[in-house]
């Protein structure tokens, strides 16, 4: 028969069955006499299932009364029979039986004894009736109810001052307003005394009728907005700053880790404010504190927080609902950010009842809002805003989002232009338009990343013109190239072309400075990309000083092209191109300011610039410090820029695994790897190469050859594939290569790539930039590992020398050198020169280049193998006596070289090489 729940005044029972007893007043479980600690919802599932012994109760029937007026998943009712079964089996009574796809039966034999009645109308409350426990206020109108609850409105006869009253009964209800309670005291002790949350007065947990007080915040939004059409006549600029009041509300209450869990418009509460409207938040009962213990720290009592939930997750209301809450998954700020999404576009389309349906698109003619909502509301977590605050932060910036969509806009228009114009020219000269349209179309558009924050206080006329004059530079340097007018004719390359564009006097070059900054930047950023910093330094000069001219040198673009310039003076490895890059950065940072204190694209920039210029710099432990707060950055304002985070995770990658860190790297590298951001299709062929080159070296570190020789090989081919064979990420991924080669023992294969690169190193930049004589330093340790030992010591003399020279004698290539050439010298009886080479060396440096413990041990196991060969014995078996042990401790050194030096310790034959 159809099963229906009791009346309000039924009767409550003790219920008997075996060892078992379940008192429904108490709301009490015992087997043998011993309180059982369960959950609310089990118990009201048993008292159910108790009252319709024999019969079979429906899901629907168990729903509709345990969990009334929630949306839940049948897992819940699973788990809540689960663990009544538990308790019950652990008293020999299994007696719950599934009826499959149907509900549940309580089978067997109970006896039941009555123990009072359950209240009727809950608390028999009545308009005009003193408040129980506060007579001096009259209760009005009830504002609502649900079962075993009652909300009402009341007020001081005399006063006129108003209050609400939120009662309860015993069990969850009682544990919801106890809930609130607590979480108001949260709110309040950790952000004040806020207009926007509902502020709770008192409250009575001790006697009935239970109650929580609170403060009368206003007409609930539904009621509000119907008034008159109130929300309807908002203009959307003042509705969307309405919306703001309650983002920033939910906002607050995550940065103190409270989520609501119940967002919807009758949540939110409206009121008159100084001739405005004030909103305000409330009904916290089904809310979370994401961090309980901050209660002991703020003298907060756990209040209706302390017993477990069986529900908690996935109550709410469905239309607020987000999907993967329907789907048992735990709560997250972001599923607070799917409520606001379906609530701002009621508020956009004036109708709070509306679902986000299919289609809803349609309705929101702003493609910004349409964006807005949609990623609010995506159905993956993963990829919806993340917090209250993104999404009020994207609301509140509209109309710059507008100038920037307007901006971009026209800048595309641009350049589809510039494609037409290339099309005309491509039956002539088919190679050269291709080249030059990726070319200059990918400049155009890079342009989208500069100057993004002031740009946006620009208007768009002039956004439009400054693109405008750029297109016209590059369509005119283009035209003058495409008819043969620059003498290159049909054998012009892309570096014959940047020449021209960047030759004075040629390019129709605008006369206005901020313009030229423009056009030099771009200029510089292509001279750095297709690998001569030189000529991009030149360029970069030139758009500091344009941008300086037109804005000042504390704009924000003269910042960011200053900040580029020391980057690209960083790539060019020289001492005198390292030291101006140092100052000017120091006195970058210092036009910046404050502006690197905050969460913004100059300081995400200013990190980046000086996290790389470290690393060139071999600085390990400065760079790791400034691309780390790179990569939060970039994370946190511009999560979807996957150049930029491939840039920046790669470096990481490099600057761990040079700090000695090669599992570290690759715990790392398996990260980015599996982050979408990062997938080949979106951060190109060069940059996947970049990560699998890092990878190859950790692995290459661990000893891991025959895993690491096949990516490097794939990294090197790539790069050579679009950046050509001398570019500086070749030829530094083909010496991976070669150091692979030659660790493990294929010399055949090693010498010659190593020489190689470091003769295409040298032709290409320079005899004495850093990166070609740590190649010179690398191709002297494999020709010494192959046997060529004195080309390997002309090799390392040249490059330690100078390193130390040009670079600073702590430079740590200079000393890793300097130690593989004194054991080198050592092995050619050349003993007072390996002394000098050794007395030289310093352990802070050499762990800096190579962070594996035990360097001072090495160094003096250096040094008193030499002073033995050359004759001092005693002074030489005393420093060996004293690092032996310790490296033997240590594990660092391979047994070969463990036993030459006991050997040498112990009197017998001298074997080279400690």
């Amino acid at each position: 028969m159809p099963f229906s729940s009791p009346p309000r005044d039924a009767r409550l029972y003790r219920w008997r069955f075996g060892s078992v007893e379940f008192d429904e007043a108490r709301h009490e479980l015992r087997v043998a006499g011993l309180a059982v600690d369960i959950e609310h919802k089990p118990l009201e599932v048993l008292s159910l299932l108790l009252r319709h012994v024999g019969e079979v109760v429906t899901k629907e029937e168990l729903f509709d009364s345990v969990w009334a007026g929630r949306i839940t998943v049948d897992h819940v009712l699973a788990t809540a029979v689960g663990k009544l079964r538990k308790a019950l089996d652990a008293a020999g009574e299994s007696r719950i039986a599934t009826v499959p796809r149907i509900g549940y039966r309580f089978d067997g034999p109970v006896e039941r004894t009555a123990v009072g009645r359950q209240p009727g109308s809950v608390l028999k409350l009545e308009i005009g009736q003193p408040v129980p426990g506060r007579e001096h206020f009259l209760l009005e109108r009830p504002l609502g109810s649900t079962l075993g609850s009652e909300v009402w409105l009341a007020r001081q006869p005399r006063s006129r001052e108003t209050r609400v009253f939120k009662f309860a009964l015993d069990g969850e209800r009682l544990s919801s307003i106890k809930r609130e309670a607590t979480l108001l005291r949260v709110l309040r002790d950790t952000l004040g005394e806020r207009d926007d949350f509902v502020r709770a007065l008192d409250w009575n947990f001790e006697s009935e009728p239970y109650f929580l007080e609170c403060e009368y915040g206003g007409e609930a939004l539904p009621e509000w907005a119907a008034k008159d059409a109130r929300l309807a006549a908002l203009p959307r600029e003042p509705r969307i700053a309405f919306f703001l009041q309650i983002a920033d509300a939910v906002a607050a209450a995550h940065g103190v880790g409270v989520l609501h869990k119940d967002l919807k418009p009758a949540n939110i509460l409206v009121a008159a404010h100084g001739g405005d409207w004030q909103v305000r938040l409330t009904d916290f009962g089904n809310s979370r504190l994401l961090q309980p213990e901050r209660l002991a720290e703020l003298g907060i009592t756990a209040l209706g927080l302390t017993a477990p939930r069986t529900d908690g997750d996935t109550s709410g209301t469905p239309l607020y609902l987000a999907p993967e809450l329907v789907a048992g998954q735990p709560p997250t700020m972001r599923s607070d950010v799917y409520a606001l999404g379906v609530m701002l576009y009621q508020c956009l389309v004036s109708d709070l009842r509306r679902p986000l349906a299919p289609g809803w698109e349609r309705e929101i003619d702003d493609p910004l809002l349409r964006e807005d909502i949609a990623q609010a509301t995506d159905g993956d977590p993963a990829r919806r805003i993340a917090s209250a605050a993104g999404l009020a932060e994207r609301l509140r910036h509209l109309p710059q989002r507008r100038t920037e969509r307007t901006r971009r806009e026209a800048q595309e228009r641009a350049a589809a232009e510039l494609r037409q114009a290339l099309e005309r020219t491509r039956a002539r000269r088919p190679w050269v338009a291709a080249a030059v349209s990726a070319l200059c179309i990918g400049l155009l558009l890079s342009g989208l990343l500069w100057g993004h924050s002031e740009r946006q206080r620009r208007i768009a006329q002039q956004q439009v013109a400054r693109t405008e004059a750029v297109v016209r530079f590059l369509d005119h340097a283009l035209g003058t190239i495409s008819t043969g007018n620059s003498g290159h004719g049909n054998n012009a390359t892309i570096r014959e072309m940047l020449e021209y564009a960047s030759a004075p006097g040629n390019g129709y070059l605008s006369d206005d400075p901020e313009v030229r900054g423009d056009i030099h930047t771009l200029l510089g950023r292509s001279w750095r990309n297709l690998g001569d910093s030189a000529r991009g330094v030149v360029e970069y000069r030139t758009a500091v000083g344009g941008y300086a001219q037109a804005l000042g040198e504390s704009h924000e673009l003269t910042l960011k092209a200053r900040y580029a310039l020391a980057r690209t003076l960083a790539y060019m490895q020289t001492a005198q191109a390292f030291a101006e890059a140092g100052a000017l950065l120091d006195e970058t940072d210092r036009l910046a300011g404050a502006r690197l204190q905050q969460d913004n694209a100059l300081a995400l920039q200013a990190a980046l610039e000086r996290g790389i210029f470290h690393l060139r710099r071999l600085q390990m432990e400065p760079a790791l410090h400034a691309l780390r707060r790179a990569d939060r950055l970039q994370r946190k304002i511009a999560p979807d820029d996957a150049g930029t985070a491939a840039l920046i995770r790669g470096n990481i990658a490099d600057a761990l695994r040079r700090s000695g860190k090669p599992e570290e790297t690759l715990a790392w590298l398996r990260a980015a790897q599996a982050d979408p951001l990062l997938f080949p299709e979106r951060i190109g062929e060069v940059s996947v190469a970049l990560l699998q080159s890092a990878s190859a070296n950790a692995l290459h570190d661990l000893g891991r050859h025959a895993e690491a020789l096949p990516l490097a090989r794939a990294a090197a081919e790539e790069s050579r594939k679009f950046l050509g064979p001398d570019d500086y990420l070749t030829l530094v991924q083909l010496s991976t290569v070669a150091s692979i080669h030659g660790a493990s023992g294929n010399c055949s294969a090693a010498l010659p790539l190593a020489r190689d690169v470091r003769e295409r190193m040298a032709r290409r930049f320079g005899e004495n930039m850093q990166a070609t004589l740590i190649e010179t330093g690398n191709l002297g340790k494999i020709e010494l590992d192959c046997g060529e030992r004195d080309a390997g010591i002309e090799h390392l003399s040249r490059a330690e020398d100078r390193l130390r020279a040009d670079f600073g004698e702590d430079n740590v290539a200079a000393h890793n050198f300097r130690y593989a050439l004194a054991r080198a010298l050592a092995e050619q009886d050349r003993y007072r020169e390996a002394l000098a080479m050794a007395e030289g060396l310093d352990v802070e440096a050499l762990t800096a280049g190579d962070p594996a413990p035990g360097w001072e041990h090495r160094l003096r196991a250096l040094r008193g193998r030499i002073l033995m060969l050359s004759g001092d014995a005693p002074a030489g078996r005393e420093l060996l006596a004293e690092a032996l042990p310790a490296l033997v401790s240590l594990g660092t050194e391979e047994p070969d070289d463990i036993g030459q030096l006991r050997r040498l310790l112990d009197g017998g034959e001298a074997a080279a090489g400690p």
